[in-house]
């Protein structure tokens, strides 16, 4: 039998129902096997019958309350303390070995999978992926065991996976796509436009090349945790912007070059309405979208698994230290409670703002006793506003600074959250001190709501972190309201109720010694925060998000072009991306662009810019306060409000642009048929 023979054979054997019925039994077969091996594996007790405890490793829960056995109103203050800070380290310790028996990570990885195996089966390219899958191992494996071509072996890999799971995913794109409206029709076309243009076919592979080149950019002799964020941060950066300015030139390009053509005649003579064909454009970008953007998700979440179980600093395997016992190292510590988590962060409430009318009347008595020696001294309201940001500014650096010897109080709110999960708080922190010397230390004392003293040792210009109860929060009973009978004070003290009162000391209160230098908190230099569960959902969100923001890009190129030559629609929808993007910083740029000189004389075009910057900052706020790639790798929470509000934005924003540009292409004369 001839090899075309052979090859057509296995062709129709791919196809027929009764192998896609045995290979999906036997994929399924085999993902249940790996998936309980790797569970029985990991739920199995570790042997430590010659192992000692890790140095420094708190004991069990059971053997701290064993051997804390009076009764808590029989413990001096101090000894309440300590059992506290003993039972809190534990339950902290405890929260992140968890982590080493999650079996959630594999679960979804094999989850995708599977189903990406079982999708390619009832495709009908179940034996052709196995004979490429075999190929790219038979070259790639060898490639990637032999040092000097290691680095060529996985990136051939990684491509190979990257590119297989594209076009699958394509595949099942098209099938949902198959109704014969022409919506959906006109979305076909455009997905086969995708991998025939020029223009997007290059951005596709430069998008599968660099992340899969990715991961080999890592340095391994950096902390777990750094090595972590810089992949989490670099691929979602590199895949967001690459798919978007896909986005924005292919959106443009499959609507202006139909136009340049004429290929919109044999569209619009048909009967096919403006509307429709809007849309179909749209969801066919908005698809091919979704199909690279879960490709890049699936390989960014599963690699990042799998960092998660490398050794840590300080480990000799993963979740195990150097000292043989199962103990958080401090990388390992920073890697789950502040990169692979979802927190909610409150920073301390500040005592006035820029409309406080106690700050607006001193201000304005500095400007007056100013002008008495100086007449021209804040004339104009531009040097009135910059009077007033440089006396805010200095106004709360007085407040976060706290000389030696003394103390300041400040509150943190709306964390009830934390005291009712019960869940643990992380306290983050950070001082200024001096030229901030590395060489240099300061003791600094902070004494919480329930009189628990914590004294850290801080080098200035770091960020130190320590974990706390919950019993720190404040709670506000029903009886203690009841027992205050003034009206006032009685919602003052309500409005207590979840709140942290924090008063720090510029010195060490145990020894009553002071440190010798003023220390002051930069902005976000004081901050709790607490888990409200795992990173994965605040993945899923990140991505919804980021293809929320892609479908609005795609509506604002397919806006452009329909009125637009491709150059200049590629412009305007550039600019808006670029407007978008940058929102939050043009709006903090206001803050110390000047509109006068320094004799007060008003710069118009610098007037102008002011205006205009404003504008585009306020119209793209809620765009631009989404920030989702920040908030995953900071392991801060992306709440589902925010993503509402945003969603709503984007869904409303992009409305108005689809009504626009149906309209626009209606009125235009698109398929003139002169009858010769």
């Amino acid at each position: 039998m001839k090899l075309r023979d052979r090859l057509a054979a296995a062709n129709r054997l791919q196809r027929s129902r009764a192998f896609k019925i045995v290979a999906t039994i036997a994929i399924v077969v085999l993902a249940i096997a790996v998936f309980g091996t790797y569970v029985v594996q990991r739920t199995a007790p570790p042997d430590n019958s010659g192992a000692a405890p890790a140095a420094g490793q708190p004991e069990s829960s059971s053997q701290a309350s064993d051997a804390a056995s009076p009764q808590d109103d029989e413990l001096s203050e101090t000894e309440r303390t300590a059992r506290s800070a003993l039972q809190t380290s534990q339950r902290a310790l405890e929260q992140v070995l968890r982590a080493r028996y999650d079996w959630k990570s594999v679960g979804f990885g094999v989850a995708i999978v599977t189903g990406l195996a079982v999708t390619v089966v009832w495709l009908g390219l179940g034996l052709t992926y196995l004979a490429l899958l075999l190929l790219a191992a038979a070259v790639g494996m060898p490639l990637a065991r032999f040092g000097p071509t290691a680095t060529l072996g996985n990136i051939l890999l990684g491509m190979v996976a990257l590119t297989g799971s594209f076009t699958a995913l394509l595949q099942v794109a098209r099938l949902a796509l198959s109704h014969s409206g022409p919506v959906c029709s006109i979305a076909r076309v455009v997905l086969d436009e995708a991998v025939r243009m020029k223009v997007s076919l290059v951005f596709i592979v430069i998008l599968i090349i660099g992340l899969s080149a990715l991961p080999n950019a890592l340095d391994a002799d950096q902390p777990l945790r750094y090595r972590v964020q810089s992949f989490m941060s670099f691929s979602t950066g590199l895949s967001f912007w690459t798919i978007a300015i896909l986005t924005l030139l292919f959106a443009a390009a499959t609507v202006a070059f139909e136009q340049r053509d004429k290929i919109i005649w044999q569209t619009m003579t048909k009967p096919v309405s403006s509307w429709s064909y809007i849309l179909g454009k749209w969801l066919g970008v908005c698809t091919l979208n979704a199909i690279l953007l879960a490709v890049c998700a699936s390989g960014i979440f599963l690699f990042v698994e799998y960092l998660r179980g490398q050794p840590a600093l300080g480990e000799r395997e993963a979740y195990v230290s150097y000292q043989g016992g199962q103990d958080a190292t401090e990388d390992r510590w920073l890697l789950e409670t502040q990169v692979l988590s979802s927190r909610v962060t409150v920073q301390e409430q500040l005592p006035f703002t820029k409309s406080t009318p106690e700050f607006i009347d001193g201000a304005n008595s500095f400007i007056r006793s100013r002008q008495e020696a100086e007449p021209d001294f804040a004339n104009t309201d531009a040097e009135r506003a910059k009077i007033y940001d440089e006396l805010y500014n200095n106004a709360l650096t007085a407040y976060r600074s706290i000389e030696p010897g003394t103390s300041e109080r400040y509150i943190f709110r709306n964390l009830k959250g934390a005291r009712d999960r019960d869940a643990l708080l992380t306290f983050r922190h950070r001082i200024d001190a001096g030229s901030n010397r590395p060489d240099e230390f300061y003791n600094v004392s902070f004494v919480f709501t329930n009189d628990m003293v914590l004294v850290q040792r801080m080098g200035p210009g770091f960020f130190h972190t320590a974990t706390l109860p919950p019993s720190i929060v404040r709670e506000v009973t029903e009886k203690d309201l009841a027992a205050e009978k003034d009206p006032e004070r009685r919602a003052q003290l309500a409005q207590l109720d979840g709140t942290v009162l924090l008063e720090v000391v510029n010195g060490d209160v145990r020894d009553r010694t002071t440190n010798p230098d003023t220390i002051t908190f930069p902005p976000g230099g004081l901050e709790f925060s607490y888990s409200v569960g795992s990173y994965r959902f605040n993945f899923l969100r990140a991505m919804l998000v980021l293809w929320g923001k892609l479908a609005f890009l795609a509506m604002v190129a397919i806006w452009a072009s329909t009125f637009l030559s491709f150059p200049v629609a590629c412009v305007v929808a550039f600019a808006v991306f670029l407007a978008a993007e940058g929102s939050g910083y043009l709006q903090a740029s206001l803050d110390s662009f000047a509109t006068s000189d320094t004799q007060g004389n008003i710069k118009i075009l610098s007037l102008v810019a002011a205006w205009v910057t404003r504008v585009v900052a306020g119209a793209f706020s809620l765009y631009g306060d989404l920030r989702p790639t920040r908030r995953l790798v900071q392991g801060e929470l992306i709440p589902v409000s925010s993503v509402l509000i945003g969603g709503l934005f984007i869904t409303t924003v992009s409305a108005i642009l689809y009504a626009a540009a149906a309209i626009t292409f209606r009125r235009r004369e698109l398929a003139t048929y002169s009858g010769r």
